[in-house]
């Protein structure tokens, strides 16, 4: 080989040895976006705000609701409803809830309780006809109850009219309005109940005298369940649908009635659910078992499919739908379910099972960027020393790779609007932007297989194409932070002291002859350093771009190593043994 050239550069295969990576994998990809080809690092997170709820030990969930962010402690389950009207559902926190505006209401509508009792009056001719009579509560928002007990049966013959009492009092907290009233009667479908008249909310008696030709629709509500207490695992689904579960049973919502979960609805699965996710017309149930497969446009269409597959799904909060595939930890590694039902693990390349398993993936909490999942992980090192941070997977080439940050998130969440990824610490209620357009670049660090030559050879020159500089809108968002830090530091500096006397703080408080100031990051300064390490062993750095520069020579090396760091965008690297080879390539 007379010349070694790296392009199209990829990301961390940590389960492959070094020598036997792909020509363009890395050993180490940290802050690196690595999404056309070349090396460009990801932006420093920015600050959105501070979640205005009072202190918790940490947010397992955030989500953004029109203007407003709202934060769990319980990992919660958060769909924006199938109705006209801005709603947000959600499971998780507590009993099932709906949020209309600023209001928290539960998502569940009873029935009303107790029958009417109907008393006819006057004098009637003609046939005797037998008639039932029951009642809903309707909200505000349009949403209609279960009916109430029907009453007794009440005998009644043309020319009379029925008195109907025993309206129960208007529960409070669920925005009730009114009341539909509903009798048996012989219709174009057949003998049901027929509605007959809508009123406001109340407890005096309503007396009908409806012809006994001007009835309207059919009871809709019949089998309008409320949502089970313990439902969890909202997901929303196309033709106005809704899924969640409790335990090992799968639960549809009424088409476009986001408080209905009829029972005729259920589906049971052999092991108890854990997590679910929708792709297209399909729901993936994720359980301590295999996973399953429903299909259907209705919910009474649904029909369910177990997949013949090991994989468990062992953490909830792991579960992210990227759009073309729903996936998810299980004890052998990361496992992805397509729209097909076809199933398979996608970090075979990346992790052994051991090594999957030392990262805690039942602890892990996920959010995806890009079409990529990103997830945080609260592990040790061989040494038994904590360690934490992000691994972001990318499962769109034909191998997949991962990327590692340092930021270490309790709660993440994807504004699919926006196509921006939020995250907030934990212990913390500041509110994060991941990789914030036009804001601070991060330092990126790349390192490349180990290339092994057939004989030791001695590599001359090196050209590193790269570009620098910040852009108008970089070196803007640089002078906020410059700006921010002064001001901060100066506030410290004020208040009288800024540690690091000695003697003054414990060990490990602040930096040996440092203090509790933040360093002011350089002006406009970019930085890169190319590091060329030949049998291990480190030969030359270089720190300027797109110029030939030689490399040190009388010696030869079979193994040869390239690692680049910085915040400048590199595109390519190429070394040759001379350097007219090097400007052939």
């Amino acid at each position: 080989m007379s010349a070694l050239k790296i392009t199209a550069f990829s990301g961390e295969q940590p389960r492959i040895i070094p020598r036997l990576l792909p020509d363009t994998a890395a050993q180490s990809a940290f802050n690196t976006r690595l999404d056309d080809g070349g090396l460009s690092p990801y932006y420093e997170p920015s600050s959105v705000l501070s979640l205005s709820s009072p202190p918790v030990a940490s947010y397992l969930t955030i989500y953004k609701f029109g203007d407003t962010w709202l934060g769990f402690e319980d990992h919660v389950h958060l769909a924006e409803g199938p109705v006209a009207q801005n709603r947000l559902y959600y499971t998780g926190d507590g009993v099932p809830k709906m949020r209309v505006g600023s209001t928290v209401y539960p998502l569940a509508l009873a029935a009303p309780s107790g029958a009417l009792t109907g008393t006819p009056s006057g004098s009637g001719t003609g046939n005797v006809y037998t008639r039932i009579y029951v009642y809903t509560w309707v909200t505000g928002f349009g949403e209609e109850s279960e009916p109430s007990p029907a009453s007794a049966e009440v005998d009644w013959q043309a020319g009379q009219t029925v008195t109907l009492t025993g309206f129960a009092s208007t529960p409070s907290g669920r925005n009730i309005t009114h009341q539909r009233i509903y009798r048996s009667q012989t219709g174009s479908a057949g003998t049901d109940l027929y509605f007959i008249a809508e009123r406001s909310a109340s407890t005096s008696s309503y007396v009908d005298s409806i012809a006994v030709d001007a009835f309207e629709e059919v009871l809709p509500s019949r089998y309008w369940t409320p949502p089970v207490d313990t439902l969890s695992g909202l997901t929303a689904m196309p033709n106005g649908m809704m899924a969640a579960f409790s335990g090992k049973d799968l639960y549809f919502s009424e088409p476009w009635r986001p408080h209905a979960w009829p029972e005729t609805y259920v589906l049971t699965t052999d092991t108890e659910i854990v997590a679910l996710g929708a792709i297209g017309t399909s729901l993936a149930v994720l359980t301590k078992g295999h996973p399953y497969f429903v299909t259907g446009t209705t919910p009474e269409s649904m029909t369910m499919e177990k997949i013949e597959a090991n994989y468990p799904c062992i953490n909830a909060r792991g579960v992210i739908d990227l759009g073309y595939s729903i996936v998810f930890p299980s004890h052998e590694g990361l496992v992805s379910v397509k729209s097909s039902g076809a199933i398979g693990l996608i970090s075979g390349n990346l992790f052994s099972p051991d090594e999957w398993r030392k990262l805690n993936p039942g602890t892990m909490c996920a959010g995806q960027l890009a079409g990529r999942w990103i997830a945080s992980y609260n592990s040790v090192d061989d040494n038994s020393q904590a360690i934490t941070g992000s691994i972001l997977v990318d499962t769109s080439g034909a191998a997949s790779f991962l990327i590692r940050s340092d930021v270490y998130a309790s709660a993440w969440y994807y504004d699919v609007e926006e196509g921006a990824l939020y995250f907030v610490e934990p212990e913390a209620e500041t509110i994060f932007r991941f990789d914030p357009p036009g804001g601070v670049r991060a330092k990126q660090y790349w390192r490349s297989k180990q290339f092994i030559l057939g004989a030791p050879q001695n590599f001359a020159a090196i050209l590193v194409d790269a570009s620098g500089g910040l852009s108008a809108e970089e070196a803007t968002a640089l002078d906020a932070e410059i700006a921010a830090i002064a001001a901060a530091n100066e506030v410290l500096i004020a208040a009288g002291s800024i540690s690091g006397d000695l003697a003054s703080d414990m060990v490990g408080v602040v930096p040996l002859a440092g203090d509790i100031l933040t360093p002011i990051p350089s002006a406009g300064a970019s930085t890169i350093a190319v590091g060329v390490y030949a049998d291990g062993v480190k030969v030359a750095t270089i720190s300027e771009a797109n110029k030939v520069k030689r490399l040190p020579a009388g010696f030869k090396a079979r193994q040869w190593e390239i690692d680049a760091f910085g915040d400048v965008d590199i595109s390519q690297i190429a070394m040759a043994t001379t350097v007219d080879e090097l400007k052939a390539l």
